[in-house]
């Protein structure tokens, strides 16, 4: 059986988390979360909605946990 989800969750080098979700709706269509939060646990960005181009699940993923990591690693922390 095909997984209907993935879930990624990550601990950057200066503290920041990201989380990025992929399912698989009942449509069939592609539903998507990424998140960036500071090593205090404050949202960056949370995108509850973004809109991968023409990729599957699992491309859809990698494409999700990029830019996360983007958003993320520009961060200055303490």
């Amino acid at each position: 059986m095909t997984e209907r989800h993935l879930e990624h969750k990550e601990t950057l080098s200066n503290g920041c988390s990201i989380k990025v979700k992929a399912e698989i709706l009942k449509d069939g269509s592609l539903g998507m979360f990424i998140g960036v939060y500071r090593p205090d646990g404050t949202a960056i960005d949370e995108n509850h909605d973004p809109k991968p181009h023409m990729l599957d699940m699992e491309a859809a993923m990698d494409w999700g946990i990029d830019i996360a990591k983007g958003i993320g690693n520009s961060q200055r922390t303490l």
